[in-house]
């Protein structure tokens, strides 16, 4: 298949992806390959009784899947340049905290709304480790919670998918660059793209 852009990952990285060039250009052919499943159907075995510990699924429900590893976290996204990552070495820092603003904008649009932001600016505890010469990292903090955040992550799949083509349990073997653009080989056969992001996360990264 023929498509302008693949996304190998349904991560944060991939949704926002994907979201965001859907958003500018409803008129891209966009395919994105999960080698997880989709999100109501991510459920680990282990509970405690029956299956006690990791019987080393095919697709890890906690690691992989639409959402990333971090889909059933308690939903904490940190707004800060001190901690987390170093985008802001690349884009500079106001436009890395700007885009990290317009990220938690969307999460409050789709089911976030009514969470709280917490902020270490202003607060006592800023103050205490001054006076005792400690430094507390700055950050701002969008706490949606466990529950909410997999309403958030239901309600973005949901409007992805209207324009979007998703495939899960879509293992990518390997990734070749043509001189119009790039291949995509994975057991189901080839894709062929114009533009590709790869977007693995956490449990890819070695890949």
């Amino acid at each position: 298949m023929k498509y302008d852009l693949v996304i190998i990952g349904a991560g944060p990285g991939g949704i926002f992806s994907c979201y965001e060039a859907s958003r500018l250009d409803p008129s891209l052919k966009i395919a994105v390959l999960e080698a997880g499943n989709p999100l109501e159907k991510r459920k680990c075995p282990i509970d405690g009784v029956r299956i006690k510990s990791c019987i080393n699924c095919p697709s890890c429900a906690i690691m992989n899947g639409f959402g990333g590893a971090g889909a059933f976290s308690d939903g904490k996204y940190n707004i800060t340049n001190d901690f987390g990552g170093t985008l802001y070495e690349h884009i500079g820092k106001k436009d890395a905290l700007d885009l990290m603003r317009y990220v938690d904008e969307i999460n409050v649009k789709f089911g976030g709304e009514g969470t709280k932001m917490y902020s270490t600016s202003g607060t006592h505890i800023k103050k205490l480790c001054m006076q005792n010469k400690l430094n507390l990292l700055d950050a701002s903090v969008r706490h949606l919670g466990t529950d909410i955040n997999y309403v958030v992550l239901e309600n973005l799949y949901a409007k992805l998918k209207e324009k979007v083509e998703f495939r899960f349990n879509c293992h990518i073997d390997r990734l070749e660059m043509k001189e119009d653009g790039y291949r995509v080989v994975t057991k189901d056969g080839e894709d062929e793209c114009e533009k590709c992001i790869v977007s693995v996360g956490r449990s890819g990264s070695k890949w």
